[in-house]
């Protein structure tokens, strides 16, 4: 048996281009019902361009920040943590982005999930080559804190799936 490879390593992030995308899940009654296997109804939530600055490290986490635009005007500020990835096991990303300008000034998404890097990971540290978790709906934006800007309740969870395209 070969031994597991435990070693840890840093995500890299930067100098890439990432394309964002969150879905909602929306069984019907009869889809909630069915049998595990079964196709469930789901709904694009939102589409954009997430741009990634350079991670630093601190002990054995990280810290990376950058800018989620969805179009003109409608752009998220990002400010992201985790903790390094081991061996196969991917790195923790903690996210949250906040509406800084426009008409989404205000509001606030949580993400949580992992980033996955190619394997093997070479010298400590993994290019990241997709994320994928939940994101949360926290606040509304300033003129409707209320209720995020899709029109969904606060505290509406959706997947999210976040991909490098260079």
């Amino acid at each position: 048996m070969t031994p597991a490879n435990t070693e840890t390593w840093f995500p890299l992030f930067e100098f890439a281009d990432w394309v964002y995308q969150s879905f909602l899940v929306l069984p019907t009654k009869e889809e909630d019902l069915a049998s595990p296997g079964t196709a469930v109804t789901a709904k694009k939530w939102a589409k954009g361009a997430l741009g990634l600055g350079q991670a630093f490290t601190s002990g054995d986490s990280y810290t990376v920040g950058g800018t989620l635009s969805f179009g003109p005007g409608i752009e998220l500020t990002v400010s992201a943590k985790g903790a390094f990835g081991s061996g196969n096991t991917p790195a923790t990303f903690e996210a949250t982005g906040t509406g800084t300008e426009g008409k989404i000034k205000g509001a606030i998404y949580q993400l949580t999930g992992w980033a996955f890097a190619d394997q093997p990971v070479a010298q400590g540290a993994g290019v990241v080559r997709t994320i994928r978790g939940s994101i949360r709906a926290v606040r509304g934006p300033d003129a409707k804190p209320e209720s995020e800007p899709g029109g969904m309740p606060l505290g509406t969870v959706g997947l999210f799936v976040i991909v490098r395209t260079n």
